[in-house]
């Protein structure tokens, strides 16, 4: 197309910096094909590259292609179809391909086949007489990815009783800790943090597998209200919205937008997760209509156990690492074990283009 469209295209739709597609018309440009077809030119004035947009005008049949178009010949003077054919239609422009549905004869997608990236512009053809009074536009769905990733780090809290081979259990304190562990399990249940309840019982019993708490149960709806959680999406939203408008479809996150943070609540959520030792976070979405819509998954993952220093629920940390190590499993029978803990927060998002 044209640097200036005016001369030849009798429509022009302009992607805007919000991502909304405006229809403007030229009635000086000629038309060809028996007045049966229109050639459309799109300019690109957004920030971001343009995969396909939808063109609708009600009762125009313009997905009706019959052979005319641009490549059909006699388009006025215009003398753009020099390589044609562009697509198996004749109405295709360089780059340019169709979806149609023959249920939506009014209505068609048209694909740019690399993007059409910020300030380029392309053009095609549709069938019928169209006008920029009655013809609508919108950027179609611009598919994306998420992911982000931070691995859990290797801590005190993973020490097993291999950690200190040379240490020893001794009977009566086994007990005695044990006790002990028993006595927290039912404070928190005392206190409705049946979670933390969970948690530690699971410790106790040594097994070592994994605990996962899923997107919706309690510890997830907490995170929801807690404030460092609210900050690290807010961030990691931002930096999604402005990879989107640098044309990428593929998003990465790393450092400093995802970060280790404490979660320290006065609630089940504190005797649960401290803080994020790791952290993933994956999401899909699309553009429609000037907004980025989706979801973000984040899972926060830990190591249930405890390590030097760590006191607990009335100083009972050094207790339940006595546990861990000097009677740990499977070494002494009965004998704690930490263990890997994650809990899963599901963010549904509609994010304006203009977001800053």
């Amino acid at each position: 197309m044209p640097a200036d469209p005016s001369p030849s295209c009798e429509i022009v739709l302009v992607v805007k910096a919000d991502g909304t597609v405006s229809v403007k018309g030229d009635a000086s440009a000629g038309r060809g094909d028996g007045q049966d077809a229109t050639l459309v030119g799109i300019v690109n004035d957004s920030r971001q590259t343009v995969h396909t947009v939808i063109v609708t005008e009600p009762g125009s049949g313009l997905s009706g292609f019959d052979g005319g178009g641009i490549c059909g010949g006699g388009h006025a003077a215009w003398t753009g179809s020099a390589h044609c054919p562009y697509g198996p239609t004749g109405y295709e422009g360089p780059g340019t391909s169709f979806v149609t549905d023959a249920s939506l004869p009014d209505s068609a997608q048209i694909d740019f086949a690399r993007g059409l990236a910020p300030g380029k512009s392309a053009y095609f053809s549709l069938k019928g007489a169209l006008t920029s009074r009655h013809t609508t536009a919108v950027q179609g769905a611009l598919d994306f990815t998420v992911s982000g990733s931070l691995p859990v780090q290797v801590s005190s809290s993973q020490d097993t009783h291999a950690t200190y081979p040379n240490s020893v259990c001794s009977s009566s304190r086994f007990h005695q800790y044990e006790a002990a562990a028993t006595a927290v399990e039912a404070y928190f249940e005392e206190v409705d943090a049946q979670d933390a309840a969970t948690l530690l019982e699971h410790f106790i019993e040594g097994s070592g597998t994994p605990v996962s708490f899923p997107a919706g149960s309690t510890l997830s709806q907490q995170l929801l209200s807690n404030s460092q959680f609210v900050a690290l999406n807010s961030s990691a939203q931002h930096a999604l919205v402005d990879a989107l408008k640098r044309g990428q479809n593929t998003v990465v996150l790393s450092q400093p937008v995802l970060q280790r943070i404490p979660l320290y609540l006065p609630n089940d959520l504190e005797y649960s997760f401290g803080g994020t030792q790791g952290l993933q976070v994956s999401g899909t979405g699309h553009l429609v209509n000037g907004h980025y819509t989706g979801t973000l998954t984040y899972t926060i993952q830990d190591s249930y156990g405890f390590s030097t220093n760590d006191h607990f629920v009335g100083n009972v940390g050094d207790d339940m690492r006595y546990l861990q190590t000097n009677c740990g499993a499977p070494q002494s029978v009965g004998g704690a074990r930490w263990f890997p803990a994650s809990v899963t927060i599901n963010i549904p998002f509609s994010l304006a283009t203009g977001t800053p």
